[in-house]
């Protein structure tokens, strides 16, 4: 019999071992002044994002209540009681877009030619110039009963090219 046999018989199994150290808790707070830094500077990016955010949302409500308007006057210009109406309500509607965020002086005496140039000018297109966006200028002197004289086309491309001027112009 050797050495180790003789020890192992000797001795119990377990002898030798020690219980197991658990490492001491980890603390949820932080040790060091670098991470108080980090948390007041990640606090206050936070609040101006949301701040930023909020005035975003209060400077473009116009532009949904616009939106909504607009939905509402292309619903009446679909329904033939209602399509004068309608038409005659769209100038309207964008004069009132425009002047909710450009000074009166500036947007309130603009009528023809300058009007459909303001509007291409102010979201870089030329659609009212040149494209379907002249009917603006007829369609606020309009008598009743004359929107046949204007080409049901026009009309409908009209409604998208305004919806684009809602969405895109420069405020």
């Amino acid at each position: 019999m050797n050495e180790i046999d003789s020890l192992q018989e000797s001795q119990p199994p377990l002898t030798g071992l020690h219980d197991i150290m658990m490492p001491e808790a980890v603390a949820w707070v932080p040790q060091t002044a670098g991470w108080y830094m980090v948390a007041i500077l990640f606090s206050v990016g936070l609040v101006w994002i949301a701040l930023v955010l909020r005035r975003r949302w209060f400077v473009n409500r116009y532009r949904k209540v616009a939106l909504l308007e607009l939905d509402r006057i292309e619903a009446m210009a679909r329904n033939s009681d209602f399509r004068e109406k309608g038409l005659a309500e769209l100038p309207v509607l964008l004069k009132r877009t425009a002047l909710s965020c450009k000074p009166r002086e500036e947007v309130a005496a603009l009528t023809g030619e300058e009007w459909l140039r303001y509007l291409d000018a102010s979201y870089g297109g030329t659609e009212f110039v040149h494209g379907p966006g002249r009917l603006l200028i007829q369609l606020g002197y309009r008598a009743h009963g004359s929107s046949q004289e204007a080409e049901q086309r026009r009309v409908e491309d009209l409604f998208p090219l305004v919806r684009r001027w809602i969405v895109r112009h420069h405020a």
